[in-house]
């Protein structure tokens, strides 16, 4: 169907669309501009092939929560560190402290340390909470963590596990190379009530990735 840039001609000619002959190498050109556009932040976005990313659920959530208990965490320790002091400083000079004074300044310590130790875990837990993900290219896995990020090749990765127990991460999920050792995942680090929980839907989407690409690279028998 044809439609007339003019209509008429009784009463004159009236213009309904504007006459494009004239510019349709213009229009052309424009077109193609913004397809070539829309490639280039789809390469840059994706450098240069697909690239599909796995994030903690609730990211946000979950870094404000262990910011706010490392910070609970360190201040009290801070606390009890000034009260340790206060408490060895009021020993008169030239006396030893009593059984007594001891032993709270021993307790005080150690739950300082404790408390320190456990605000320093949060907040490493927090930074690699607002940071981590798992990126999924062709060649292989993206692990990013809370200061550095790790390139892991297919060919390299044995099994996925979900339950993988970690001095810092507690209870998370991490990579299992062929040469034995591990690398962490900390985008799947595990709140205390849901370690009974069964591992979730990204989990098993890379087993399931896994398993097809070693299926593939075996070849058939």
């Amino acid at each position: 169907m044809t439609i007339p840039r003019q209509i008429g001609p009784e009463t004159g000619p009236r213009t309904v669309l504007p006459d494009y002959s004239r510019s349709s190498a213009t229009v052309q050109r424009m077109v193609s501009d913004l397809s070539g556009a829309k490639r280039g932040r789809q390469t840059a976005r994706h450098g240069g092939g697909e690239i599909r990313a796995l994030f903690p659920a609730a990211a946000t959530r979950d870094t404000a929560v262990r910011a706010v208990v490392s910070a609970a965490a360190l201040g009290t320790a801070l606390v009890l560190a000034a009260i340790g002091v206060a408490l060895w400083l009021t020993v008169e000079e030239g006396h030893s402290p009593g059984i007594g004074r001891l032993l709270v300044m021993l307790c005080v310590a150690v739950a300082a340390l404790v408390l320190g130790l456990l605000g320093l875990r949060f907040g490493a837990v927090a930074l690699g909470t607002a940071r981590s993900r798992v990126e999924i290219t062709e060649a292989g896995l993206r692990v990013v963590g809370a200061v550095q990020a790790r390139e892991v090749p297919w060919e390299r990765i044995l099994a996925v596990e979900s339950r993988v127990v970690h001095p810092v991460h507690w209870l998370t999920a991490a990579l299992r190379l062929r040469d034995g050792s591990r690398v962490v995942m900390p985008a799947f680090d595990r709140h205390i009530w849901t370690y009974g929980q069964p591992s979730g839907q990204d989990i098993r989407s890379l087993r399931r990735e896994l398993h097809r690409r070693q299926r593939a690279s075996a070849g058939p028998l």
